[in-house]
């Protein structure tokens, strides 16, 4: 093995470039959402970058995908493999991807240098050549494999990758590209280096890719290219709304029929979109042109298409068929139309010939092959498609198809004589509704029949909803829905099932609970609000949309089962069922859509759904998988329903149907939409349970719920939220939180007036009001897991730091991750609920905690005991470096999850200097100044005991004699030193020992120090704690490593004098009242036990003590923290040294917008202190990904038109939309705003950004100095 092998740069690890930053999360987000099975990644390094990013999108990838990391560094690859070696979708190959002879030649790299000015001429050329020598001699003594890519491919049978990142070596890019090219995604790092440098302007240049994005101002420039012909390369130049719609209704596993196919466009599109898994029928019956379709589909690479010479009628038999000149045959039919000439605008193009041709029914054909459902069929048949329908009547009856696109051409129905309203007769007869196509493709208004010259249309079978309610005493809430129903643009029912349900069955829950119906909750078995009347008058108002079931003057329900099966039997076509009770509010848009989702899934069978609980009238439940928010069972609504299927339960309601053999199948298990789905799509309705003293008054009564109104009543009486609702409904068992609906962002639909009437939002008014709620941001995730695994001096300082954020309002930016309840439920606080931290699912936990921040659309995320999500920006707090220190095993999993914590995050606190110069001294990529130091404040409970409070402790305890306190007593603590101190003084018959925080018995090896003096080992509360301090002789804590002390800090603030060791923090805590001595001096100690009995030492340190407390509080703290949380959510606008802002009108001409970028970026470019430069660019108007790209797009111009390379100089970061306490946060580190010819005012005022100095591009470059 040669000296420079051993030698090379390559074995050794290198921190991660791509991490958590916009390529991170891009291709975190390509791995979770696209659909995608073998990805490859070159240059993996030792996963800890763009690996991770990929991992954990790829472990909510529906498709299972594989991930190929390639890595040539043997150092590196150990270490990736180690990290996924548990992860079966994750092969790591130790390889060099391309042989030795494809590496470029010196000369090609001297070419580059001295020709394409990058970012590569910041190194001295010599040293650029030695990295390719060094990458060579690498490959070449290493005994790695060559051509990896070639391998992974041959091993597992890999004709082209769906995602490939080449980020390996510095100079095999473009010979990388050779082999992956035809990727579906092709995605490069470091494009202004000779890395990826021609790469990318292959690829830009390339009409088979597309751009999606792309930023050469992060670190040497990425960009993501997307191979155009997936689908777009299929469309063709007619028909382009049509192709729209197919897009969104075919999916991959349907079986597509194309009768008319002609020449196969349709027929290939429809290849592409349904994949392997599904099958594309094609009909053709004239002779060449059925060649030409058969010669394509055999040249392409579609292998799931069946083409059949023949044409689709209503009968099996032999038909004459018309043909026109090949450039027309497109007008091929069974009639005779007259279609003028298009050429001339003269005269008709004539039918040159006829040929008699097969024909066959689509009921038979499907018959002989066994297809028992077509999921899309498209119908192109010049004028007969009643033909085609005549021959599916079987198919059509049984609604087996389930999307029908059809055309309407009124020339080519001339030609048969016939009308296009045969065919929606024909369908409409059969159950179908029919739709025109919006320009984008989407299903648009359903239509009867058609007189247009020339449209497609698209026909489903119809999915009428039946809503359902039971219902007593439904007022106020049963007024609301009418208004929305009779709004509806489908065929709709409400049946309305009124009267009591007794206390049977599955309803009869509540009897244990005190339930029962008496006279004050109905009249004679029905309403007695009035809901009775209203019904009546719904009835008498739409007799053909209303039906009420009632069973005869007081006769009861035999249960709340019966009353939801009693409109069953009216029920006797296909359509969803929908159980709307009567406080539970949809909007039309919700209905709508949710009936949308149905039609465009047919094989779904249910819906859950979200609900925004009301607890009050305008009081919510903010939390989830809690009360009311079980995802088990709440909130199951809506039903595909058909004829035969019932009721079996109904709390929680189960709707199934018979199966052969005698069993029932629960129709919602099937597949359903699960809430992810829906709410995706904004369907969260609002569920007015508690809102008003009648329901609460029926609850307290039927239910049984004791007290249910006065502690309701309580419940609206409360001013600070949130709060747990188990405090005010003692049916609540568990951590459900109530907040103001203001709070979570939610308008209420029903509002009472002042005059005590309730009134409904209508549509638009939603709208209007709905615009003003603004969301709060940031939103910063804590995670609540220390409360969860220790009680000790961390979860006091979490409590308080939260207790302090309800007071000063900064609660309303964080949610606090309650591990399996064991949270402290602080008032003001925002909590949800998350499943309990196990050391032995790490990465499932990782994953639980992004989805969490995903859908809390977190900014960022802390711990308050080292767990990370997977993508989301997060501070690490460190109390102390003491397993480090100590050199304790590193290996047990909590300091694995520790180091984990400290590698994954982009900020740090620690609890004193001490603690923050060790973190740095441990973890030297730490810069110092991302570390903000928050020192620990006390609580004030603690503070000098009264002598009555003191007396009162001992005699508790059976405390006689004066004592010293230990708190602790194992380990780092140190306490044995006390120990051996204590047996030397003379007098120490004449004291006891309080020793808290411990166990229950005092260790032998202390004991034998202890004869003749009482120990008692005590678990105190803090009162008792401060009594314990007050009266105590002194603290006495020769701890040999602390973190900050707070035992110190806590006696101190109690009067306590304090003999202890001046290691890591203590010093910073006790300042000048505390004896120091040598944590290994045994004289010393029992030297400052003496001491401390001296009233003039005594005084002296009980004055300094509660002076030095005094610089201490949890105020001081959770303000520090705030800010630093506050502080981090602006990391990634990498604010430097100089800090210049600009605000461009992004509406302004793209011409003129980017000349002026241009401006400023060679302004910032040429400055002699553009290192030291951070420009922000305020952007909250336009995507990131359009502001990059004009961003980009002026920089390559500078480079391409100047040699003006920008990557290595200024860092340029794009604003979003800031909160105003970012704002605050920002403008003391701005030094100039940069005043453009055009600028967006609006936004300027906006963000109160007036006062900050202005320059402009001729004069910054003097007036702008590093100091």
């Amino acid at each position: 093995m040669s000296e420079n092998y051993s030698n090379s740069e390559l074995n050794r690890l290198i921190a991660p470039e791509i991490k958590n930053d916009e390529f991170y999360a891009a291709i975190h987000k390509i791995a979770r959402h696209e659909d995608i099975k073998t990805i490859l990644e070159i240059g993996s390094s030792s996963g800890q970058g763009s690996t991770e990013a990929f991992v954990s999108g790829l472990r909510e990838n529906a498709n299972k995908p594989m991930l190929f990391c390639m890595e040539v560094s043997k150092t590196r690859f150990a270490e990736l493999q180690k990290r996924y070696e548990n992860d079966f979708f994750i092969k790591c190959y130790n390889v060099s991807s391309v042989s030795i002879e494809k590496f470029p030649s010196e000369s090609d790299v001297i070419k580059f240098y001295s020709g394409t000015p990058t970012g590569l001429n910041s190194y001295p050329l010599e040293q650029v050549l030695g990295w390719l020598r060094q990458d060579i001699e690498y490959v070449k003594n290493s005994g790695v494999a060559s051509d990896g890519i070639k391998k992974i491919k041959q091993e597992n049978n890999i004709d082209f990758f769906d995602v490939v990142l080449i980020d390996g070596s510095e100079f095999t890019g473009s010979v990388e590209l050779e082999e992956v090219y035809g990727a579906k995604f092709i995605l490069l790092d470091d494009i202004t280096t000779f890395k990826n440098y021609k790469t990318h302007q292959r690829l830009l240049a390339d009409k088979k890719y597309v751009l999606q994005k792309q930023n050469i101002l992060l670190r040497n420039g990425y960009s993501i290219f997307k191979r155009s012909n997936d689908i777009d390369n299929f469309m063709f130049e007619e028909e382009k709304v049509e192709q729209f719609l197919v897009m969104n209704m075919v999916r991959p596993g349907m079986t597509v029929f194309d009768i008319g196919a002609n020449v196969g466009d349709y027929s290939i599109l429809f290849s592409n979109l349904v994949g392997s898994s599904g099958k594309v029928y094609s009909f053709e019956p004239t002779s060449s042109t059925f060649k030409k379709l058969q010669n394509r589909v055999e040249n392409s690479v579609c292998r799931n298409i069946y083409a059949f010479q023949k044409a689709v009628f209503s009968e099996n038999k032999q038909i004459e068929f018309n043909e026109f000149a090949e450039e027309y045959s497109v007008w091929n039919s069974i009639g005779k139309p007259q279609m003028l000439n298009p050429q001339t605008l003269k005269g008709y193009v004539p039918i040159i010939k006829s040929e008699i041709v097969d024909a066959i029914t689509l009921d038979f054909f499907c018959k002989q092959q066994n297809i028992s459902k077509i999921g899309y069929l498209k119908i192109d048949v010049e004028g007969a498609e009643s033909d085609v329908l005549h021959g599916a009547t079987q198919l059509l009856g049984e609604r087996c198809i389930d999307f029908i696109q059809f055309e309407i051409s009124q020339k080519m129905l001339e030609g048969l004589n016939r009308k296009g309203q045969d065919t929606f007769d024909i369908l409409i007869k059969n159950g179908y509704e029919c739709h025109r196509i919006t320009s984008n493709g989407e299903i648009g208004e359903e239509v009867k029949g058609s007189e247009s010259f020339y449209e497609n249309y698209i026909a489903f079978p119809c999915l009428p909803i039946h809503f359902f309610t039971i219902v007593l005493n439904g007022e106020p809430f049963i007024r609301y829905h009418i208004e929305i129903f009779k709004q509806l643009p489908f065929n709709w029912h409400w049946h309305i099932v009124e009267g009591v349900a007794d206390l049977k069955h599955d309803t009869a829950w509540s009897l244990p609970l005190g339930g029962i119906i008496n006279d004050e909750i109905h009249r004679h078995g029905r309403s007695q609000d009035g809901t009775t009347e209203y019904i009546d008058e719904l009835a008498q108002l739409y007799p053909d949309n209303v039906t009420v079931y009632r069973k005869p003057d007081g006769i009861f329900w035999n249960g709340k089962r019966e009353m939801v099966n009693e409109p069953i039997s009216n029920i006797r076509e296909e359509c969803l069922l929908w159980q709307v009770d009567v406080d539970e509010l949809w909007t039309i848009e919700q209905i709508c859509q949710a009936r949308q989702m149905f039609i465009n899934n047919p094989d779904k069978t249910a819906a859950f759904y979200w609900c925004w609980y009301f607890v009050g009238e305008n009081l919510v439940i903010s939390t989830r998988n809690c009360y009311a928010q079980n995802p088990q069972q709440d909130w199951l609504r809506t039903w595909r329903y058909k004829p035969g299927t019932v009721w079996v339960a109904h709390e929680p309601p189960v709707l199934a149907q018979p199966l052969l053999n005698g069993q029932w199948l629960d129709v919602a298990k099937v597949n359903p939409f699960r809430h992810e789905e829906t709410e995706k799509h904004g369907l969260i309705f609002q569920h007015f349970a508690y809102v008003t003293p009648e329901q609460l008054n029926f609850k307290e009564k039927y239910y049984g719920y004791a007290n249910a109104v006065s502690q309701w009543t309580e419940l609206q009486r409360e001013t600070k939220f949130p709060v747990l609702l188990s405090k005010y409904f003692w049916w609540v068992q568990d951590e459900t939180m109530v907040d103001t609906a203001t709070s979570c962002g939610v308008l209420p639909i029903a509002k009472k007036e002042k005059d005590n009437v309730w009134q409904f939002l209508q549509p638009d008014a939603q709208l209007r009001q709905k615009a003003t709620i603004k969301k709060i941001s940031p939103i910063i995730i804590i995670d609540g897991v220390f409360f969860q695994l220790y009680k000790t001096g961390i979860a006091r300082v979490w409590q308080s730091l939260l207790e302090e954020w309800a007071e000063n309002g900064f609660a309303q930016h964080i949610v606090v991750l309650d591990r399996a309840g064991t949270s402290p439920k602080i008032p003001g606080i925002h909590y949800r609920s998350v499943p309990p931290y196990d050391y032995g699912a790490t990465d499932g936990d990782r994953q639980m905690l992004q989805e969490v921040c995903d859908e809390q659309d977190a900014d960022l995320f802390i711990s308050t005991y080292y767990t990370t999500p997977l993508s989301t920006p997060s501070v690490f707090m460190a109390y102390d470096m003491i397993p480090e220190v100590m050199e304790w095993d590193l290996a047990n999993p909590m300091w694995c999850e520790k180091n984990h914590g400290i590698q994954e995050a982009s900020g740090y606190l620690a609890i004193s200097e001490s603690t923050a110069r060790d973190l740095v001294k441990f973890f030297p990529h730490i810069s110092p100044e991302l570390v903000t130091v928050a020192p620990c404040g006390v609580k004030s409970t603690f503070s000098p005991a009264s002598l009555e409070e003191i007396n009162q402790f001992k005699t508790k305890y059976g405390i006689s004699k004066p004592y010293f306190i230990i708190v602790g007593t194992g380990g780092y603590k140190n306490t044995i030193l006390f120990f051996q101190a204590f047996g030397q003084i003379h007098s120490k018959e004449g004291f006891e020992i309080v020793c808290t925080g411990s166990g229950g018995f005092l260790q032998d090896e202390f004991r034998v120090h202890t004869s003749g003096s009482v120990v008692h080992m005590l678990q105190l509360s803090d009162e008792e704690l401060k009594a314990a301090y007050s009266g105590a002789v002194a603290l006495v804590y020769p701890s040999k490593y602390e973190g900050f002390g707070l035992p110190v800090l806590e006696a101190i603030a109690c009067g306590c004098p304090v003999i202890t060791c001046p290691n890591s923090s203590i010093p910073e805590v006790a300042g000048k009242a505390a004896l120091y001595v040598n944590d290994a001096d045994i004289n010393g100690l029992a030297n400052a036990l003496c001491d401390v009995q001296k009233p003039e030492v005594r005084s002296s340190l009980i004055a300094a003590g509660l002076e030095q407390a005094k610089n201490f509080s949890w105020s001081k703290m959770a303000k520090t923290v705030s800010s630093a949380l506050i502080d981090a959510t602006l990391l990634p606008l990498k604010v430097g040294e100089i800090n210049l802002i600009a605000f461009p009108d992004w509406e302004q001409p793209e011409e003129s917008l980017a000349l002026e970028l241009e401006h400023v970026i060679r302004a910032l470019a040429t400055h002699p202190d553009r290192s030291h430069i951070t420009l922000l660019i305020h952007a909250d108007n336009i995507s990131d990904d359009d502001a990059n790209l004009v961003l980009s797009s002026a920089a390559m111009n500078l480079l391409m038109q100047e040699d003006l390379d920008v990557s290595e100089g200024s860092q340029i970061s794009l604003i979003g939309n800031l909160a105003a306490i970012q704002w605050e946060a920002l403008f003391p580190r701005l030094h100039g705003r940069i005043v453009l010819e055009d600028e967006n005012q609006q936004a300027i005022a906006a963000v109160k950004a007036e006062n900050i100095p202005t320059f402009d591009l001729y004069s910054f470059s003097s007036s702008i100095k590093l100091a």
